[in-house]
C-alpha cells in the first residue's frame, strides 16, 4: 500500500504536466475551431460576393474596359478576402485596437463599393449603346475605366497578405502572433499616413524652420528656367485641388511673407496651366518662419521635339498622373517641345496634341525622382497608322478610328485617308471606318512599331 502511494507520488508531476498539456491542446483546438470558423466564413462570404460582381465584369465589361483591365480586376477578390480574414484573426488575437481594426476593415469595404460602382457604370454603357447614344456611351465608358482604376488602386493599398497567410498556416508554432503584430504596425502606419501625407519632402530638408518674431513662409527661387513656374499659392492644409480652391496667400520667390499661424499646403502653378502640390501640411507656429526649397522636391521632364518625317507636328505636350483617365488634373503643359517641365517626384503619362487637334498618348508610367531630369526621346517613342482609301466605289466615310483592340473605345482618329493617326506604341488596335450606316473594322489587333508609321491598306 505504501509502495503504491509512493509510485503515485513519484508520478504526480508527470500527471500534472500531461493534464496541463491536454488542457492547453483542448483550449487551442476550441480557439482554432471558433476563430477559424468565423474568419473562414468572412473570407468565403467576401470572396463569393466579390466574385459575383467580377463574373459580370468578365462577361459584360471586356469591350468597355479592355481585356487587360478585366484580368487585373479579376485578381482582386481573393486578395481582399484574405485581407478581411487577416483583420479577423488579428482582432481575435487581441493584437489590434478598435481603431486599427476599423482601418483594416474600411479598405476592403471601400474596394467592394468601387467594384459595385464599376458594375453600375458598365450597365450604363450598355444602356446607352442600346439607346444608340454613342456620346453618352463614350462618356460612361470613361467613367467605367476611371472606376476600375480606382478599384485596382484600392486593392493594391491593402498590402501583401502572403506573409500573414503563411503565418496563419503555422499558427500553432507561434508565428501567427508575430505576423499579426506586423499587421498591427501596418495599421498604425495607415492611420498615420493620412496625417503625414505630402510631408515626405520635409525629411529631405526641403523645409527648414527658423526663429522669427512673426510667423512667416518663404518659398525659395526655383533654379530652372524662370518662366516654368508661374506662381505659388498657400492654401489651407488638405485643400482639394481637383477644382477651384481658395488661395490664402500668394508668396513671391525669395520673399518672406508674414502669415497667420496654421497648417498650409504649398501649390505650384505652371506657366502652361498645370497645378501640383509642391509640399503639403507645413505647420507654421508663432515665433517660427518656414523656408521651402523647391529644388529639393522637384524633378523635371523634357519631351524632345519630333523630327521624324511623315509625322504631324506636335504643338502641345501635357503631363498627367500615371494611370488616371477621364477628367484629370494637368500637372504640366507646354506648347514648346524641348522645354524643361518641373514636376514633383512621381510617375506620369505624357500626352501630345498635333497641329490638326488630334490627341494621343506618347509614353506611360514615366518615373521621375527629386532632382532628376527625365528626357523623352520622342523620335523613338512615337507611333501611328496611315490608313489608305479602299477601292470601293461610292464609299462615304465620316471618320477613321484606331480603337483599342477588342473594344469600341476610340484611341485616336482622323477624318481623312492618308493622314497619320497617332497612337501609343505599347498597345494593339482595331482600325475601323465610321459610316452613316454603321462602324466597320477593316483590320484587327494591329500593333504599331515605335518610331514608324504602320500602313493599313
Amino acid at each position: 500500500m505504501v509502495a503504491k502511494r509512493n509510485v503515485l507520488k513519484s508520478q504526480l508531476p508527470l500527471i500534472i504536466v500531461a493534464a496541463t498539456t491536454v488542457s492547453l491542446v483542448i483550449i487551442y483546438f476550441v480557439y482554432q475551431g471558433v476563430v477559424h470558423s468565423k474568419c473562414d466564413s468572412i473570407f468565403e462570404q467576401t470572396d463569393n460576393r466579390l466574385r459575383g460582381n467580377l463574373e459580370f465584369i468578365k462577361i459584360k465589361g471586356e469591350l468597355v474596359l479592355g481585356r487587360e483591365k478585366v484580368q487585373e480586376l479579376a485578381e482582386g477578390p481573393q486578395k481582399v478576402a484574405l485581407h478581411l480574414k487577416t483583420c479577423c484573426i488579428a482582432q481575435e488575437a487581441r493584437t489590434m485596437s478598435t481603431d486599427q481594426f476599423q482601418v483594416c476593415m474600411n479598405g476592403a469595404k471601400d474596394y467592394e463599393t468601387k467594384i459595385v460602382h464599376v458594375v453600375t457604370k458598365i450597365k450604363e454603357v450598355k444602356a446607352a449603346e442600346e439607346q444608340r447614344n454613342p456620346e453618352l456611351a463614350k462618356q460612361k465608358t470613361e467613367q467605367a475605366k476611371e472606376a476600375a482604376n480606382e478599384a485596382i488602386s484600392t486593392e493594391k493599398t491593402l498590402g501583401d497578405i502572403k506573409e500573414v497567410k503563411a503565418a496563419e498556416e503555422q499558427q500553432k508554432l507561434g508565428l501567427a502572433k508575430q505576423k499579426t503584430e506586423q499587421t498591427k504596425e501596418a495599421a498604425n502606419e495607415a492611420i498615420s499616413t493620412e496625417k503625414t501625407l505630402g510631408n515626405t519632402a520635409t525629411a529631405t530638408s526641403a523645409v527648414k524652420f527658423e526663429k522669427s518674431s512673426m510667423p512667416a513662409i518663404t518659398v525659395e527661387k526655383f533654379d530652372g528656367p524662370p518662366d516654368t513656374l508661374d506662381e505659388f499659392h498657400l492654401v489651407e492644409g488638405g485643400t482639394d485641388l481637383g477644382g477651384t480652391y481658395r488661395i490664402k496667400y500668394q508668396p513671391k520667390p525669395d520673399t518672406a511673407l508674414v502669415v497667420e499661424p496654421g497648417i498650409y499646403d504649398v501649390v505650384a502653378k505652371t506657366s502652361g496651366g498645370g497645378t501640383f502640390l509642391l509640399i503639403g501640411k507645413v505647420e507654421v507656429k508663432d515665433g517660427t518662419a518656414a523656408r521651402i526649397n523647391p529644388n529639393a522636391i522637384l524633378g523635371s521632364i523634357v519631351v524632345d521635339p519630333l523630327t521624324r518625317k511623315g509625322f504631324p507636328e506636335i504643338k502641345e505636350v501635357i503631363v498627367f498622373d500615371a494611370g488616371t483617365t477621364g477628367r484629370r488634373l494637368i500637372r504640366q503643359r507646354t506648347q514648346k517641345p524641348g522645354a524643361m517641365l518641373p514636376i514633383p517626384a512621381g510617375t506620369y503619362d505624357v500626352e501630345c496634341k498635333t497641329a490638326d487637334g488630334s490627341e494621343f498618348v506618347l509614353v506611360k508610367n514615366i518615373p521621375v525622382s527629386a532632382r532628376e531630369s527625365k528626357r523623352i526621346m520622342t523620335d523613338n517613342e512615337i507611333a501611328g497608322f496611315v490608313v489608305y482609301e479602299p477601292k470601293v466605289t461610292g464609299l462615304a466615310v465620316e471618320a477613321i478610328y484606331a480603337l483599342r483592340a477588342g473594344t469600341n473605345e476610340i484611341a485616336s482618329e482622323t477624318k481623312h485617308f492618308g493622314n497619320p493617326i497617332m497612337v501609343y506604341a505599347g498597345e494593339s488596335y482595331d482600325i475601323a471606318l465610321k459610316q452613316s450606316g454603321g462602324l466597320a473594322r477593316i483590320k484587327s489587333n494591329v500593333t504599331p512599331k515605335r518610331g514608324e508609321l504602320t500602313e493599313v491598306r
